[in-house]
């Protein structure tokens, strides 16, 4: 998703909650997974998250949920996630 100067600040806001709120589906509110098999987002380190949903977007490290929803993000967006997660925030 390119999101582009012209598209108002509070469509951008609306567009990157969206896609925030797809990612706490699974990995909690605040990072913290409540399935085994998901992993725990919680105080990870940004640069480390941002990294991996870049590998999972060019497919470098392939996954068939995960490599989905990175071919969704931009930068911008796996940047904003990755510190959202690795501050702990949420209820």
């Amino acid at each position: 998703m390119l999101i582009c100067a012209s598209v108002p600040a509070f469509a951008q806001q609306a567009d990157y909650q969206n896609l925030l709120n797809m990612c706490k589906a699974c990995h909690g509110e605040t990072g913290e997974s409540q399935f085994s098999s998901i992993p725990s987002l919680k105080y990870q380190n940004a640069d480390y998250l941002s990294a991996q949903l870049a590998a999972f977007k060019s497919g470098q490290r392939p996954d068939k949920t995960m490599s989905k929803v990175a071919a969704l993000l931009s930068e911008k967006d796996m940047q904003q996630m990755a510190k959202y997660f690795s501050e702990g925030k949420g209820k």
